[in-house]
């Protein structure tokens, strides 16, 4: 299995940036989410509540979307709080990662938005 090594001063520091942007997790989150369908207007096809909207302004007033990104950045926390612990982080990102890939069929390309 492979392991992650961050020094102490990397956790620090990824969590100092991750607070900053956490601070508003529904805003920032959904601005990630419509940048996202934005530039990747394919991606919208996995979310059917979000596929008639075009308009960032419309996706930045939706509760769907806004509900989406609060969750996405809790999730990112979650392992933001673990980039210490591989085992605690690898136990959030294993199954999230299933959850996607599996059930609800990400392609992979995907991924490397």
């Amino acid at each position: 299995s492979s392991t992650m090594s961050l020094s102490e001063a990397e956790v620090q520091s990824a969590r100092g940036a991750w607070e900053k942007m956490y601070v508003d997790a529904e805003d920032n989150g959904t601005d990630v989410l419509v940048r996202m369908f934005t530039e990747h207007p394919d991606t919208k096809s996995y979310f059917t509540h979000f596929k008639g909207m075009d308009s960032a302004e419309e996706m930045k007033q939706s509760d769907h979307v806004r509900g989406h990104g609060k969750k996405v950045f809790s999730a990112i926390n979650d392992m933001v709080q673990h980039l210490d612990n591989s085992e605690a982080f690898l136990g959030i990102v294993t199954p999230l990662g299933k959850k996607h890939a599996t059930q609800l069929k990400i392609d992979p390309k995907n991924f490397r938005v």
